[in-house]
């Protein structure tokens, strides 16, 4: 229970992307340990069909997919492959295991006392971020998202631990529980993520609604008052206290790019009975871009998400592997409602309140968003333990087998430790990946080679080693670094031939030919880059720069124009086809794209 409580915080420092892996490997752990701990419940059995069919659907669009092997181990940086799949399974089994059943009741509340805990932790690092402020590293132009490498995760894990506490918190004395509530709800504001704190208040107001409902038929209509209003405001204070908070609210910016990309997301699922794999969208998405979408979103950071879970099922498995969740969560929902009905006013109807809010909470904040291991971990063990009936000891005393026989339990485990251990050394491959990365920043090409080469035989089976290896380098070769051009060409052909489809991959290897002077061979992986999505800006930008080094000044601007056409950021673009005007010979037109210019600084 310590280490599922715990896995918020877990991260590697000085690791290149130091959240996800420490945090499966930890997971990994608490499956291995729940099963050798004693049962108090178990799935019914419609429930474990039902979860037993999640991997075998997505392992069949696995197969079929363009990269089965990518899709079935999961890529960088989630790596929600099969085995991240059966952990999902796993920790939902687990929830079931050590909450579900009469007799769990320290579970529980050791696992509501623990989250209080962890949000008194997390809470001032998120308050410290949103004010601008850094304190575990991080760009001061993003939103960092403390120890979940996303603001929106981060704002995930505070909105399903706020709305799991909330109960406990309103309708019992427990100190710790109601301010471990308040900071969960201070944690969602902070991270600053709209769909967040708007699922918080409406959900929020639910949970109220019943506590003032009681208090009113108690003969406290203005205690049942003042409890509504003092939730209201306590929200406006906290979101209206902090600057950046507000301004996000008030934008429309990415709620626009969120449409954009849904809309080219349907378009690469259509048709696609089976989807498109797991963790292939990042790939099959600049096959379905359009103008609109160029321009008003931007092509320079591709997706790897449709950040929407309806979609996202759809893209990693189909159809029938939408369903098969669609079916899970009417069972987790029903029986939960079900549940919190029948049972009479205890800890364990308080802990099922707050469970299903936070399921419910949680699903349709990912509306807008998409899942990661430090945010589904622990939803997964709440709908186990919603789900979880037969009790171990009541069924035993009618002669039924209830108990999970030991060789599964066992052979659960040993997989789960194993899974552990790989995890473990896959996360270890992190450390000389940040090392790697800041060695080329730095110009030391040979000990950057070196340490990527480390951490590709830690992580043998990930593609996505060569494609970081080589993005590092091209980002050293645009500084006109010779020897980092050399190996972005080497890094970028590998990450080619593992996975043709990658985008980025020819990207890099573009920008690696050109720094070496191969300048034809750099304007045919720009040709077939353009050929797969004449959607996409930076293509066009190199190509212009590979042409106007051979002295074709007219297919230059050409290019240059389409780029700076194509992008919501044309700054970079237009400054390049000022000078390509200039040297052309055409003052006129450079002084018009000067204006431009400043029109967008």
């Amino acid at each position: 229970m310590t280490i599922l409580v715990a896995t918020p915080l877990l991260m590697l420092p000085d690791g290149l992307f130091r959240f996800v892996l420490p945090k499966i490997t930890f997971l990994f752990l608490v499956v291995f340990f729940a099963f050798l701990a004693p049962s108090s419940a178990r799935l019914g059995r419609p429930a474990t069909l039902t979860l037993v069919s999640l991997p075998v659907l997505f392992v069949v669009a696995a197969l079929f997919s363009e990269s089965p092997l990518a899709a079935l181990l999961g890529r960088w940086p989630r790596y929600e492959g099969l085995p991240v799949l059966l952990l999902y399974v796993g920790l939902i089994l687990v929830g079931s295991r050590i909450l579900g059943g009469p007799t769990a009741g320290q579970n529980r509340r050791l696992l509501i006392n623990g989250l209080s805990v962890i949000m008194f932790v997390l809470a001032p690092i998120a308050v410290a971020e949103a004010a601008g402020l850094r304190p575990l590293g991080g760009g001061e132009d993003v939103r960092p998202g403390a120890t979940l490498g996303n603001a929106t995760d981060l704002g995930l894990v505070g909105l399903v631990t706020c709305l799991l506490l909330l109960p406990s918190a309103l309708w019992t004395k427990n100190r710790v529980v109601q301010l471990g509530a308040v900071a969960a709800g201070v944690v969602t504001v902070a991270s600053g993520s709209r769909a967040c704190i708007l699922v918080l208040v409406f959900v929020g107001i639910f949970i109220l609604g019943f506590r003032a409902y009681g208090q009113a038929r108690a003969g406290k209509p203005i205690l049942a008052v003042a409890t509504v209003l003092g939730f209201f405001g306590a929200a406006a204070v906290v979101i209206w206290s902090i600057p950046s908070v507000a301004e996000r609210l008030l934008s429309q910016e990415t709620v626009t790019g969120r449409v954009y990309l849904w809309e080219a997301s349907l378009k690469a699922l259509q048709g696609n009975f089976l989807g498109i794999g797991g963790s292939q969208f990042v790939d099959a998405l600049p096959l379905n871009l359009t103008d609109e979408f160029a321009k008003n979103v931007g092509t320079e950071f591709p997706a790897d998400s449709p950040h929407m879970l309806p979609l996202q099922l759809l893209s990693a498995g189909g159809i029938l592997l939408l369903l098969a969740v669609g079916v899970f969560i009417f069972m987790v929902i029903a029986n939960g409602t079900n549940r919190i009905r029948t049972t009479a006013v205890s800890e364990l109807r308080l802990f099922l309140f707050g469970a299903l809010a936070a399921v419910c909470g949680y699903g349709f904040a990912l509306m807008t968003h998409f899942t990661s291991p430090g945010t589904v971990a622990l939803v997964c063990v709440l709908a186990g333990a919603i789900l979880a009936t037969a009790p171990v000891q009541e069924k035993a005393a009618a002669g039924r087998r209830t108990t999970v026989p030991a060789p599964v339990r066992f052979s659960v485990a040993g997989l789960a430790l194993v899974g552990a251990i790989l995890s473990g050394v896959a996360a270890s491959a992190e450390l000389p990946m940040k090392s790697g990365t800041d060695l080329s920043a730095r110009g030391n090409i040979q000990q950057a080679t070196k340490a990527f080469e480390a951490a590709k035989a830690l992580r043998p089976w990930d593609q996505d080693v060569d494609l970081l290896a080589a993005q590092a380098f091209a980002v050293r070769a645009v500084q006109g670094d010779s020897p980092a051009a050399d190996a972005a060409v080497t890094w970028a052909s590998a990450a080619v031939e593992r996975n043709r489809s990658s985008m980025e991959a020819l990207s890099a290897l573009a920008i690696g030919q050109l720094g070496t002077g191969d300048v034809e061979a750099a304007e045919k992986t720009l040709d077939r880059q353009i050929d797969r999505s004449p959607w996409t800006s930076e293509p066009y930008l190199l190509r212009g720069l590979a042409k106007a080094n051979g002295q074709d000044m007219a297919g230059a601007i050409a290019d240059v124009e389409s780029a700076a056409a194509l992008t919501p950021k044309p700054k970079r673009a237009l400054s390049i086809l000022s000078e390509l005007y200039v040297v052309s010979g055409q003052p006129e037109k450079a002084a018009e794209v000067e204006e431009k210019l400043a029109r967008v600084r």
